[in-house]
């Protein structure tokens, strides 16, 4: 098991995984929090990659972050860990934006614009 640790998000990596996915997990997280207007504790990231060859989707990642000590969780599978990393980041987000509405008590804007199109 891996870990990288640079700034506030911590990333940790079972099977093979890549060595540029570390830094692509951090940075896509870091960016997901940065319009958080509460303070962050702390951000862990685990990155996996499933060693069956028959597994459909290998790749997994979840992250549990600490926003002024209220934990949020996410989590993304995929075919590629970048797939994985990609869902785990938007599911993030759309929590994040539930969670702290913007200053006027509203959604911010993106997440709302995801859930517009979806549907029921």
């Amino acid at each position: 098991m891996a870990l990288s640790e640079t700034g506030l998000v911590q990333v940790r990596t079972a099977g093979v995984v890549q060595a540029r996915m570390p830094e692509l997990a951090r940075r896509r997280v870091a960016s997901a929090l940065r319009h958080i207007g509460e303070p962050v504790l702390f951000a862990r990231v685990m990155l996996t990659m499933a060693a069956d060859p028959a597994v459909e989707q290998p790749a997994t990642a979840w992250a549990v972050v600490s926003v002024n000590g209220r934990p949020v969780r996410a989590s993304g599978t995929g075919p590629t860990m970048p797939d994985a990393i990609g869902q785990l980041t938007a599911r993030l987000r759309i929590r994040l934006d539930r969670a702290w509405p913007d200053e006027r008590g509203q959604l911010r804007r993106a997440a709302a614009t995801r859930r517009a199109g979806h549907r029921r």
